[in-house]
């Protein structure tokens, strides 16, 4: 049996994330939303106690999906290049794919309007990257610098180039474009002789600091 009560849930979270893409919080009302939704108030509030709680699931859902396309395929690859590679790839082509969501993501990473709960929920789907990163500096492939700030920094980087090919349309140019975005995202994170020697020091650094 086909349940009504889910089709107002998603018609009110799809059009909160075409009016909080395109007005922002402050200018979302929730009876805007109720109404271009096409359901009352009442049955708005029903679903979602508030405008936060509403952004709250918004957030934590587009969030999985998003961590969800990015592990596909994963499993193929031999080695933390090769996986790194195929999750840039798939965060670019999700990001392309969906750019109302990708701005969403966008607008409220570090927003208030959105809880510590959600936002911690949200970051805990990503697990498998900071993983993934945790065991390049262990092989000694990936710098040994906070495996935290690596993962900020991947997220901007993904993010930019995301941003990037969305303005192009040709299609070779889109992927030379990705292929040279995440050559230099890998450039960035790969370790040498250099930053072997100064992660030593950092390492060293860190177990003498109280």
């Amino acid at each position: 049996m086909h349940d009504k009560g889910s089709d107002k849930q998603e018609a009110i979270l799809d059009t909160a994330l075409t009016l909080f893409t395109g007005r922002g919080f402050f200018g979302t009302p929730t009876s805007l939303i109720s109404r271009e939704a096409g359901v009352a108030t009442g049955t708005l509030f029903f679903y979602f106690r508030t405008k936060e709680d509403l952004i709250d699931t918004l957030y934590c859902r587009i969030k999985a999906e998003a961590a969800a396309a990015m592990c596909r395929g994963l499993g193929e690859e031999p080695g933390v290049r090769d996986k790194l590679h195929r999750i840039g790839r798939n965060a670019v082509g999700w990001g392309a794919a969906y750019p109302e969501k990708m701005k969403f993501l966008e607008l409220f990473a570090h927003s208030p309007f959105v809880s510590t709960t959600a936002q911690e929920e949200g970051m805990s789907r990503f697990l498998f990257l900071k993983d993934l990163v945790a065991d390049g500096i262990r092989e000694g492939v990936i710098r040994d610098r906070d495996p935290h700030l690596i993962f900020s920094m991947m997220a901007t980087s993904l993010s930019g180039l995301s941003s990037r090919i969305s303005c192009t349309e040709d299609p070779d140019e889109r992927e030379r474009l990705i292929e040279e975005g995440l050559d230099i995202i890998w450039y960035g994170l790969q370790a040498g002789p250099d930053t072997v020697q100064k992660g030593s020091r950092n390492k060293a650094k860190r177990k003498m600091t109280p």
